[in-house]
């Protein structure tokens, strides 16, 4: 059973990395950044983080997600670049490239814990 979760979590990070790559290409000059790097690993309880440096990371299990809300994880960490925070500032720049971004933050919420192994 770990040799199966390990091979389910191996093909989710290398199908991740290829998938993720192609939709920052796509939204990162939306947000108006550019990402020094993207990986996907686990990250515990969080689905995604950006670091100082400007690297992108994504829990591997966001690959399970419906692509609306990979996009919704994406943009809101791309928005991080402008704003550190989720103030008012923050949550205009993640509206202005996603609209619908509530939906899907919902969707998240309450779909979020069934991702899994």
């Amino acid at each position: 059973m770990a040799a199966a979760k390990s091979a389910f979590r191996d093909y989710h990070t290398a199908k991740g990395t290829e998938r993720l790559r192609s939709r920052v290409g796509y939204f990162a000059p939306k947000v108006g950044v550019e990402p020094a790097g993207i990986e996907v690993k686990e990250l515990g309880h969080r689905w995604a983080s950006c670091s100082a440096s400007g690297k992108l990371a994504f829990h591997w299990k966001c690959m399970m997600a419906p692509q609306t809300v990979i996009d919704y994880i994406l943009v809101h960490e791309l928005c991080h670049f402008h704003h550190r925070d989720h103030t008012d500032a923050f949550w205009n720049e993640v509206d202005k490239v996603l609209p619908d971004f509530r939906e899907r933050k919902e969707w998240l919420r309450r779909n979020g814990a069934a991702l899994d192994v």
